[in-house]
């Protein structure tokens, strides 16, 4: 998977929440089996061993998403890009963990989340 160094803190957040909320992520199989658990730990083992560095990152999306999770990361990187911050806001890390995790829920930007829940209703 192509990945832009300058994407990399973003493709690092997304992953960590989609480990963190699935616990078929990044496997697309229905049903929970002893299998799908087994693979889901060994990909959190390998994503837990990888560092910060481009190279591992890309090596580890190529070996473990498959093309619907890929489509989903890529969206999620237009969708970060489309978002760029016009301010910047100071959050508690509780605050920013929180304000991501509910962004991913609904299926959007942080920035869109805010708008979409804090703009007066007309």
């Amino acid at each position: 998977m192509k990945i832009k160094k300058s994407d990399l803190t973003t493709v690092i957040q997304w992953i960590d929440v989609q480990l963190s909320k699935d616990d078929k992520f990044p496997l697309d199989q229905q049903g929970a089996s002893s299998k799908t658990s087994k693979k889901h730990l060994k990909a959190l083992k390998a994503w837990r061993k990888c560092s910060t560095n481009i190279k591992e990152v890309r090596e580890w999306c190529d070996e473990w998403l498959d093309q619907k999770y890929a489509d989903k990361l890529a969206q999620a990187l237009e969708q970060t890009k489309a978002h760029k911050a016009d301010h910047v806001i100071k959050l508690t890390e509780e605050a920013h963990d929180l304000l991501l995790m509910l962004a991913d829920k609904h299926d959007l930007s942080p920035s869109q989340l805010i708008v979409k829940h804090l703009s007066p209703k007309a």
